[in-house]
């Protein structure tokens, strides 16, 4: 009997002891190939479980700047998005249709901003029909419509923050993408028939989807442009569908009429005028700027096309105070103004464009406006010039100060010191006058220059 085979201490071979070592530098150079087989290390081992709690301690920039850090990263970050976007990455999509203070507001902006950079980064090798589909579902959850919580459309900042998302989401995409992205969006909210319903029908029948239309345009695709050409191309995305008469329209429900009540306010320019220089940038600044824009920024739109859309957007939905053209003329800049009215001159009619010319001159006077009044001489002096024969541009002047006599004595037949038409008078008399200096100054310019 061999009494160290039940020794508990007895010592172990020189060879088992080498088989041991062997074996264990084998089991380590499996785990090292194994680790240095997984894309995120260490980070492979832990349940998947484990992984999107730790990605919850992260900023919402922390995550955006992972999806670009790897492949196997980027899918485990889109897969915490889809499944687990909760706790402090949660999107406050009720808290959107709520009265918000402006610091509040550009907050939420920052926050949607920084989850659109999120999306395209995560979403970057999507093909483009799949990354709408999220695009179109993100809509869905924020529209004012799916929340009971939206009382107040014109408080409410949910399309807006959904348009600085999507903004930031398709930067640098090329314009056909750009395009899909549009007709999908209206598309999905079945824009383009709500649309047709406002502008094919008496304006002010569906008060309601005009304020909806108005807003779906305006904060998802026009109010969140960076630049000058963004905004050409998603107002022209919005108007060249359409004929011309219903561009007019469009343009004036997007920029033009006031909305207040929860109504967008058509007649305002049939019926009122602005008192004052403050007053005037509110009726005129935004659609001024557009119509800037299409003239001297956009591909897409000609002049003459551009001056047809004013044409018909200042008989819309009646004729304008001839007072709110003059307005408007002077917003748009003397470039546009002068086409508009030189072609009218060339089509002989005098009678309009001597009109509008003292409606300049009044506008000028009421709102203090030294500068513009410089401007309009310059207008009329090259309005006079597309004229050719020497006895119409001679009519045309005569024309002018005829319009100044018949707005005098109009004033002054109805004047009544109780409702202030004495200092609709006084204005008429001092643009007459101050045209009068102007027209002086022309035609002795070369005696009264030293």
């Amino acid at each position: 009997m061999d009494i160290k085979h039940y020794m508990p201490n007895k010592k172990p071979r020189r060879s088992d002891r080498l088989n041991s070592k062997e074996k264990a530098a084998f089991e380590e150079t499996i785990k090292v190939n194994m680790l240095n087989s997984c894309i995120l290390g260490y980070f492979d081992y832990l349940p998947i479980e484990l992984k999107f709690r730790i990605l919850r301690f992260l900023t919402v920039e922390d995550l955006s700047i992972l999806t670009i850090s790897s492949k196997a990263m980027r899918n485990l970050v889109e897969g915490y998005r889809v499944t687990q976007f909760s706790g402090p990455h949660r999107i406050p999509y009720e808290e959107l249709h709520s009265s918000l203070s402006v610091e509040e507001q550009a907050m939420m902006l920052s926050r949607f901003h920084k989850l659109g950079l999120l999306m395209k980064r995560s979403t970057c090798v999507y093909a483009t029909k799949d990354r709408l589909k999220i695009v179109n579902e993100f809509l869905t959850r924020m529209e004012c419509s799916n929340v009971k919580t939206c009382k107040d459309m014109s408080r409410c900042i949910a399309l807006l923050c959904f348009g600085k998302f999507l903004h930031t989401v398709i930067a640098g995409w090329d314009d056909s993408e750009c395009q899909r992205v549009f007709d999908s969006l209206c598309q999905h909210m079945c824009v383009h028939r709500l649309v047709k319903a406002v502008v094919a029908n008496k304006p002010g029948l569906h008060s309601h989807i005009e304020v909806k239309v108005r807003h779906f345009f305006r904060r998802i695709f026009l109010d969140p442009c960076g630049t000058v050409l963004d905004k050409a191309f998603w107002i022209t995305r919005v108007l060249k569908p359409w004929p011309l008469v219903f561009q007019a329209r469009l343009l004036y429900l997007l920029y033009s009429g006031h909305c207040s009540g929860g109504e967008i306010q058509w007649h305002e320019m049939s019926e009122n005028t602005p008192s004052d220089l403050e007053q005037s940038t509110q009726y005129f600044g935004n659609v001024s700027s557009i119509l800037q824009i299409l003239y001297m920024h956009s591909v897409e739109w000609s002049s003459d096309e551009v001056i047809c859309l004013i044409d018909e957007m200042i008989s819309t939905p009646e004729d304008w105070l001839v007072e709110n053209i003059a307005g408007l003329l002077l917003a748009c800049g003397e470039p546009m103004a002068t086409k508009m009215l030189a072609s009218r001159a060339i089509n002989g009619r005098y009678v309009e464009v001597a009109s509008i010319v003292a409606s300049l001159c009044l506008v000028c006077v009421k709102h203090s406006n030294n500068s513009g009044m410089s401007q309009v001489m310059v207008m009329l002096k090259r309005i006079v010039s597309v004229v050719d024969n020497w006895k119409d541009r001679l009519l045309l002047l005569c024309r002018i100060s005829d319009t100044f006599k018949e707005l005098i004595l109009d004033t002054h037949e109805f004047i009544d010191s109780d409702d202030g038409n004495d200092a609709e008078f006084y204005h008429h008399v001092t643009a007459m006058t101050e045209f009068a200096k102007q027209m002086t100054h022309l035609a002795f310019k070369n005696v009264l220059e030293v």
